[in-house]
Protein backbone atom coordinates (compact mmCIF):
# COMPACT_ATOMS: atom_id res chain seq x y z
CA UNK A 1 0.00 0.00 0.00
CA UNK A 2 1.20 3.35 -1.09
CA UNK A 3 1.97 5.49 1.81
CA UNK A 4 0.20 9.73 0.82
CA UNK A 5 1.26 12.39 1.73
CA UNK A 6 -0.45 14.86 4.27
CA UNK A 7 -2.82 16.97 2.05
CA UNK A 8 -2.11 19.87 4.01
CA UNK A 9 1.71 19.44 3.58
CA UNK A 10 1.20 18.66 -0.12
CA UNK A 11 -0.86 21.67 -0.70
CA UNK A 12 1.84 23.93 0.98
CA UNK A 13 4.53 22.48 -0.83
CA UNK A 14 2.78 22.66 -4.09
CA UNK A 15 1.93 26.59 -2.91
CA UNK A 16 5.91 26.76 -2.05
CA UNK A 17 7.10 26.07 -5.42
CA UNK A 18 5.87 29.26 -7.27
CA UNK A 19 6.13 31.37 -4.15
CA UNK A 20 9.79 30.60 -3.89
CA UNK A 21 10.85 30.12 -6.88
CA UNK A 22 10.88 32.49 -10.23
CA UNK A 23 13.95 30.61 -12.39
CA UNK A 24 13.44 27.45 -13.61
CA UNK A 25 17.13 26.52 -13.04
CA UNK A 26 17.15 26.99 -9.23
CA UNK A 27 13.96 25.14 -9.34
CA UNK A 28 15.75 22.22 -10.93
CA UNK A 29 18.47 22.56 -8.92
CA UNK A 30 16.12 22.36 -5.65
CA UNK A 31 14.30 19.31 -7.43
CA UNK A 32 18.26 17.70 -7.98
CA UNK A 33 19.43 18.99 -4.68
CA UNK A 34 16.39 16.87 -2.90
CA UNK A 35 17.12 13.79 -5.08
CA UNK A 36 14.29 13.72 -7.68
CA UNK A 37 15.55 12.51 -10.62
CA UNK A 38 15.98 14.86 -14.10
CA UNK A 39 14.10 11.86 -15.71
CA UNK A 40 11.19 12.71 -13.47
CA UNK A 41 10.36 16.33 -13.50
CA UNK A 42 11.00 16.90 -17.18
CA UNK A 43 8.01 14.67 -17.84
CA UNK A 44 6.26 17.90 -16.94
CA UNK A 45 7.84 20.26 -19.01
CA UNK A 46 8.18 24.03 -18.93
CA UNK A 47 6.67 25.38 -21.71
CA UNK A 48 3.47 23.29 -20.72
CA UNK A 49 3.20 23.62 -16.98
CA UNK A 50 3.79 25.70 -14.22
CA UNK A 51 6.22 25.13 -11.32
CA UNK A 52 2.98 24.14 -9.14
CA UNK A 53 2.02 21.86 -11.16
CA UNK A 54 4.81 19.92 -11.72
CA UNK A 55 5.63 19.59 -7.77
CA UNK A 56 2.24 18.11 -7.68
CA UNK A 57 2.85 16.04 -10.47
CA UNK A 58 5.97 14.87 -8.77
CA UNK A 59 4.79 14.34 -5.64
CA UNK A 60 2.25 11.79 -7.01
CA UNK A 61 4.91 10.26 -9.25
CA UNK A 62 6.56 9.80 -5.89
CA UNK A 63 3.87 8.33 -4.05
CA UNK A 64 2.36 5.80 -6.58
CA UNK A 65 6.76 4.86 -6.52
CA UNK A 66 6.03 5.09 -2.72
CA UNK A 67 9.51 6.34 -3.01
CA UNK A 68 9.44 7.96 0.73
CA UNK A 69 12.94 9.12 1.26
CA UNK A 70 13.05 11.51 -1.82
CA UNK A 71 9.58 12.99 -0.53
CA UNK A 72 11.43 13.27 2.93
CA UNK A 73 14.03 14.89 1.28
CA UNK A 74 11.57 17.40 -0.56
CA UNK A 75 9.87 18.18 2.91
CA UNK A 76 13.36 18.65 4.67
CA UNK A 77 14.68 20.92 1.24
CA UNK A 78 11.47 23.19 2.40
CA UNK A 79 11.41 23.31 5.83
CA UNK A 80 15.42 24.36 5.43
CA UNK A 81 14.33 27.71 3.37
CA UNK A 82 14.20 30.79 5.17
CA UNK A 83 12.35 32.64 2.18
CA UNK A 84 11.72 33.07 -1.37
CA UNK A 85 15.03 31.62 -3.50
CA UNK A 86 14.14 34.61 -6.05
CA UNK A 87 13.31 37.60 -3.69
CA UNK A 88 13.73 40.07 -6.74
CA UNK A 89 11.00 38.77 -8.63
CA UNK A 90 9.03 37.46 -5.97
CA UNK A 91 6.87 38.05 -2.39
CA UNK A 92 9.49 37.29 0.01
CA UNK A 93 6.83 38.12 2.79
CA UNK A 94 3.64 35.64 1.23
CA UNK A 95 6.74 33.25 0.77
CA UNK A 96 7.86 33.68 4.19
CA UNK A 97 4.34 33.11 5.79
CA UNK A 98 3.49 30.17 3.65
CA UNK A 99 7.10 28.74 5.42
CA UNK A 100 6.05 29.15 8.65
CA UNK A 101 2.66 27.99 8.22
CA UNK A 102 4.17 24.56 6.20
CA UNK A 103 6.75 24.24 9.66
CA UNK A 104 3.62 24.40 11.86
CA UNK A 105 2.23 21.41 10.12
CA UNK A 106 5.13 19.32 9.69
CA UNK A 107 6.22 20.27 13.20
CA UNK A 108 9.96 18.36 12.23
CA UNK A 109 12.37 18.31 9.84
CA UNK A 110 11.92 14.52 8.85
CA UNK A 111 15.55 13.94 7.51
CA UNK A 112 16.89 15.78 10.85
CA UNK A 113 14.50 13.33 13.27
CA UNK A 114 15.50 10.62 11.19
CA UNK A 115 19.09 11.47 11.93
CA UNK A 116 18.05 11.55 15.55
CA UNK A 117 16.04 8.67 15.61
CA UNK A 118 19.17 6.65 14.00
CA UNK A 119 21.41 8.10 16.28
CA UNK A 120 19.42 7.24 19.53
CA UNK A 121 19.15 3.81 17.75
CA UNK A 122 22.77 3.73 17.40
CA UNK A 123 23.59 4.27 21.35
CA UNK A 124 20.71 2.04 22.63
CA UNK A 125 22.10 -0.73 20.26
CA UNK A 126 25.81 0.07 21.35
CA UNK A 127 24.21 -0.10 25.28
CA UNK A 128 23.26 -3.56 24.09
CA UNK A 129 26.40 -4.62 23.13
CA UNK A 130 27.92 -3.19 26.25
CA UNK A 131 25.85 -5.03 28.39
CA UNK A 132 26.03 -7.75 26.62
CA UNK A 133 29.63 -7.63 26.78
CA UNK A 134 29.88 -6.66 30.52
CA UNK A 135 27.66 -10.03 30.99
CA UNK A 136 29.59 -12.27 29.00
CA UNK A 137 33.21 -10.99 31.03
CA UNK A 138 31.69 -11.13 33.79
CA UNK A 139 30.20 -14.95 33.56
CA UNK A 140 34.27 -15.64 31.61
CA UNK A 141 36.15 -13.91 34.40
CA UNK A 142 33.90 -16.15 37.35
CA UNK A 143 35.01 -19.09 34.88
CA UNK A 144 39.02 -18.22 34.83
CA UNK A 145 38.50 -17.44 38.82
CA UNK A 146 36.80 -21.32 39.40
CA UNK A 147 39.42 -22.71 37.91
CA UNK A 148 42.41 -20.87 39.13
CA UNK A 149 40.95 -21.58 42.55
CA UNK A 150 40.60 -25.58 41.68
CA UNK A 151 44.02 -25.74 40.91
CA UNK A 152 45.35 -25.08 44.34
CA UNK A 153 43.16 -28.43 45.10
CA UNK A 154 45.06 -30.63 42.65
CA UNK A 155 47.18 -32.72 44.68
CA UNK A 156 48.78 -34.81 41.71
CA UNK A 157 49.34 -32.53 39.68
CA UNK A 158 53.04 -31.60 37.80
CA UNK A 159 54.49 -28.53 38.71
CA UNK A 160 54.80 -28.05 34.73
CA UNK A 161 51.49 -29.52 33.82
CA UNK A 162 50.18 -26.69 36.74
CA UNK A 163 52.38 -24.13 34.71
CA UNK A 164 51.02 -24.92 31.62
CA UNK A 165 46.95 -24.47 32.91
CA UNK A 166 48.32 -21.46 34.28
CA UNK A 167 49.67 -20.23 30.85
CA UNK A 168 46.34 -20.64 29.26
CA UNK A 169 44.39 -18.94 32.37
CA UNK A 170 46.37 -15.73 32.14
CA UNK A 171 46.16 -16.14 27.80
CA UNK A 172 42.25 -16.13 28.19
CA UNK A 173 42.32 -13.64 30.83
CA UNK A 174 44.20 -10.87 28.55
CA UNK A 175 42.08 -11.89 25.29
CA UNK A 176 38.84 -11.05 27.36
CA UNK A 177 40.57 -7.94 28.69
CA UNK A 178 41.29 -7.21 24.82
CA UNK A 179 45.00 -7.38 24.77
CA UNK A 180 46.73 -9.26 21.53
CA UNK A 181 48.67 -12.01 23.31
CA UNK A 182 51.01 -14.58 22.29
CA UNK A 183 51.35 -17.78 24.08
CA UNK A 184 54.45 -19.46 24.82
CA UNK A 185 57.03 -20.27 22.66
CA UNK A 186 60.75 -20.98 22.05
CA UNK A 187 63.37 -18.76 20.80
CA UNK A 188 67.02 -19.69 20.26
CA UNK A 189 66.34 -21.98 23.23
CA UNK A 190 64.93 -19.65 25.71
CA UNK A 191 62.01 -20.52 26.93
CA UNK A 192 58.97 -17.32 27.01
CA UNK A 193 55.99 -17.96 28.64
CA UNK A 194 54.44 -15.66 26.43
CA UNK A 195 53.81 -11.67 25.00
CA UNK A 196 52.23 -9.14 24.78
CA UNK A 197 51.82 -5.06 23.70
CA UNK A 198 50.71 -2.59 25.73
CA UNK A 199 51.30 1.15 24.11
CA UNK A 200 54.61 1.22 22.47
CA UNK A 201 56.00 -1.45 24.52
CA UNK A 202 56.28 -5.22 24.13
CA UNK A 203 55.99 -7.48 27.05
CA UNK A 204 58.05 -10.63 28.11
CA UNK A 205 55.77 -12.77 30.26
CA UNK A 206 57.06 -15.57 32.81
CA UNK A 207 55.31 -17.21 34.75
CA UNK A 208 56.34 -19.30 38.22
CA UNK A 209 53.89 -21.01 40.23
CA UNK A 210 56.48 -22.56 42.98
CA UNK A 211 56.55 -23.32 46.95
CA UNK A 212 58.82 -20.73 47.50
CA UNK A 213 59.12 -17.02 46.46
CA UNK A 214 61.01 -16.02 43.47
CA UNK A 215 64.68 -15.23 44.17
CA UNK A 216 67.50 -12.82 42.81
CA UNK A 217 68.67 -15.52 40.40
CA UNK A 218 65.43 -15.89 38.89
CA UNK A 219 65.00 -12.42 38.05
CA UNK A 220 68.47 -11.99 36.61
CA UNK A 221 67.81 -14.91 34.52
CA UNK A 222 64.75 -12.62 33.15
CA UNK A 223 66.13 -9.99 32.97
CA UNK A 224 68.97 -11.64 30.79
CA UNK A 225 65.96 -12.40 28.79
CA UNK A 226 64.87 -8.89 27.65
CA UNK A 227 68.15 -7.68 27.88
CA UNK A 228 68.56 -10.00 24.46
CA UNK A 229 65.94 -8.20 22.91
CA UNK A 230 64.96 -4.16 21.47
CA UNK A 231 65.41 -1.04 23.81
CA UNK A 232 61.05 -0.77 23.55
CA UNK A 233 60.93 -4.63 25.33
CA UNK A 234 60.24 -4.89 28.90
CA UNK A 235 58.88 -7.62 31.16
CA UNK A 236 56.12 -8.95 33.03
CA UNK A 237 56.55 -11.26 36.05
CA UNK A 238 54.14 -13.41 37.49
CA UNK A 239 54.86 -15.40 40.65
CA UNK A 240 51.63 -16.83 42.47
CA UNK A 241 53.79 -16.70 45.49
CA UNK A 242 55.85 -13.60 45.30
CA UNK A 243 58.90 -12.41 45.74
CA UNK A 244 61.64 -12.13 48.02
CA UNK A 245 61.89 -8.62 48.94
CA UNK A 246 65.71 -8.50 48.33
CA UNK A 247 64.89 -9.61 44.91
CA UNK A 248 62.58 -6.87 44.93
CA UNK A 249 64.84 -4.41 46.07
CA UNK A 250 67.97 -5.23 43.50
CA UNK A 251 65.90 -4.72 40.47
CA UNK A 252 64.47 -1.80 41.70
CA UNK A 253 65.21 1.86 40.86
CA UNK A 254 68.28 0.43 38.64
CA UNK A 255 66.91 1.52 35.11
CA UNK A 256 64.02 -1.53 35.69
CA UNK A 257 62.91 -3.20 33.27
CA UNK A 258 60.53 -5.68 35.43
CA UNK A 259 57.21 -5.34 36.41
CA UNK A 260 55.85 -7.72 39.12
CA UNK A 261 52.80 -9.06 39.87
CA UNK A 262 51.71 -12.12 42.44
CA UNK A 263 48.85 -14.36 43.13
CA UNK A 264 47.03 -12.05 45.31
CA UNK A 265 47.22 -9.49 42.36
CA UNK A 266 45.49 -12.32 40.33
CA UNK A 267 43.10 -13.39 42.69
CA UNK A 268 42.01 -9.24 42.83
CA UNK A 269 41.51 -9.38 39.16
CA UNK A 270 40.02 -12.65 38.66
CA UNK A 271 37.41 -12.27 41.55
CA UNK A 272 36.22 -8.46 39.67
CA UNK A 273 37.81 -6.37 42.31
CA UNK A 274 39.59 -4.83 39.98
CA UNK A 275 40.62 -4.48 36.01
CA UNK A 276 43.37 -6.00 34.59
CA UNK A 277 43.95 -3.07 32.73
CA UNK A 278 44.02 -0.91 35.91
CA UNK A 279 46.39 -3.32 37.77
CA UNK A 280 48.69 -3.01 34.57
CA UNK A 281 48.87 0.55 34.42
CA UNK A 282 49.00 1.26 38.19
CA UNK A 283 52.06 -0.86 38.42
CA UNK A 284 53.58 0.75 35.12
CA UNK A 285 53.29 4.28 36.11
CA UNK A 286 54.50 2.95 39.67
CA UNK A 287 57.70 1.62 37.66
CA UNK A 288 58.21 4.66 35.10
CA UNK A 289 57.97 7.26 37.93
CA UNK A 290 59.52 5.61 40.58
CA UNK A 291 61.14 3.18 40.10
CA UNK A 292 58.94 0.41 41.72
CA UNK A 293 59.26 -2.53 39.76
CA UNK A 294 56.50 -4.45 42.60
CA UNK A 295 53.25 -1.94 43.98
CA UNK A 296 51.30 -4.08 46.56
CA UNK A 297 47.48 -4.43 45.53
CA UNK A 298 46.39 -2.53 48.31
CA UNK A 299 48.45 0.54 47.06
CA UNK A 300 46.59 0.58 43.69
CA UNK A 301 43.43 3.05 44.13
Amino acid sequence: MNKKINFEVKEKIVSLSGACFWYWNNFYSFLNSCGVQKSIYTLYPKDTYKKYDVMRNVLEYLENKNDIETINNLISGFYKLNGAIDKDNLDDKKAKLLLKEFKEIVGTDPIEMEIEKRFINKKRQKAKENINYKISFNKKLEELHTSFLSLFQLNNTTPQQRGFELETLIAELLRINEFEYHKSYTLEGEQIDGYFKYEKFDYLVELKWTAETIKQKDLSIFDGKLKSKGQSTRGLFLSINGFDDNAINKFSNDNPRIILMNGEDLIYILNGSKLFYDVLKAKIDAFVRMGKIYLPIKDIK
